[in-house]
C-alpha cells in the first residue's frame, strides 16, 4: 500500500509461534500491509538481562502474588525488550517512523482506505506516535483534529502503533527505568509529554481466542454495543476497500 507514514514495519513473533505468524501473516495480506518478521525476545534470551524491581514491585501491586506472577514479570521485561530492539534499529537506521504490530494484531477489513486517508491528514502536522488500535483508560482524553484522525492520552496496549523518530530516543531512555510495562509507560508518561494520535475507527485489534503469552489466559470477546455499533458503521461506511 502507498502513501502512508511509515516505509518500514515489523512484527513481533516468537519463534516457536508459527500460528500466529500465519494468522498476521494472511490477516496483513489481506489489507495491504508488507511487514517484516522480528524475531521476538524470549524469557529464555534474557540471560544475565534481569526484570527491574521497579517493574516487579508495580506488577504486585497491580496483580498481587500468584503463582504465575514471575512468569508474567519475565515475560513483560522481554516483550519490552523487542518493541525497544526494534526502535532502535529504526534510529540507528535513520527511519523518520516506523509500524510496530504484536503478532495477536488483526486488522479490520476496512484498513487499506482508512489508514491511507489518516496518513493523508497527519500530513504537516506534528506527532510522536499514531495508534491504530488501543484502550482508552479513565481519565484519557479523546478529541478529533480530522476526519479520521483524535488526539489521544492514556491509551493502552500496544498491539499496533507507529512511532516517529522524534521520541525514538526518549523511548529507549525512559522506558526500561519507568519500572512500567510497555504499554503503561506509553500511557502514564509518554502521552503525557508527546502528540499521541488515534487513527479513527480502530482499525487493529488483538486477536479473540487467542492465548495470550503474558496473562497465559485466552482472549474471549466482551460486548460492548456502543464499540459493536461502531464498528458496523465503520464497516458500511468505508466497506471492504482494496489496496
Amino acid at each position: 500500500m502507498t502513501g502512508l507514514c511509515f516505509e518500514h514495519a515489523f512484527v513481533i513473533n516468537l519463534d516457536h509461534r508459527t500460528d500466529r505468524w500465519a494468522k498476521i501473516s494472511e490477516n496483513l495480506a489481506q489489507v495491504g500491509i508488507v511487514a517484516e518478521r522480528f524475531s521476538a525476545t524470549g524469557v529464555d534470551d534474557l540471560l544475565n538481562d534481569r526484570p527491574s524491581m521497579a517493574l516487579k514491585h508495580f506488577l504486585q501491586r497491580v496483580d498481587g502474588s500468584s503463582p504465575s506472577a514471575e512468569h508474567k514479570l519475565q515475560t513483560t521485561w522481554a516483550c519490552m525488550r523487542s518493541h525497544l530492539a526494534i526502535i532502535r534499529l529504526a534510529r540507528d537506521a535513520g527511519w523518520p517512523s516506523v509500524l510496530i504490530l504484536e503478532d495477536d494484531c488483526e486488522f479490520e477489513p476496512f484498513t487499506p482506505v482508512v489508514l491511507k486517508r489518516a496518513c493523508e491528514q497527519l500530513q504537516g502536522r506534528e506527532w510522536a506516535a499514531l495508534y491504530l488500535g488501543g484502550t482508552l483508560k479513565k481519565g484519557g482524553k479523546k478529541a478529533a483534529i480530522s476526519a479520521n484522525l483524535c488526539e489521544v492520552s492514556r491509551v493502552r496496549l500496544a498491539h499496533a502503533y507507529v512511532v516517529n523518530a522524534s521520541v525514538y530516543q526518549q523511548i529507549l531512555d525512559e522506558a526500561p527505568e519507568s519500572g512500567l510495562p510497555l504499554d503503561w509507560y506509553y500511557s502514564e508518561i509518554l502521552q503525557a509529554s508527546a502528540n499521541t494520535l488515534m487513527v479513527r475507527p480502530v482499525l487493529a485489534r488483538q486477536r479473540l481466542f487467542d492465548m495470550s503469552d503474558i496473562e497465559q489466559v485466552e482472549r474471549k470477546p466482551k460486548y460492548k454495543t456502543r464499540q459493536a455499533l461502531q464498528r458496523w458503521w465503520a464497516r458500511m461506511r468505508y466497506g471492504r476497500s482494496s489496496y
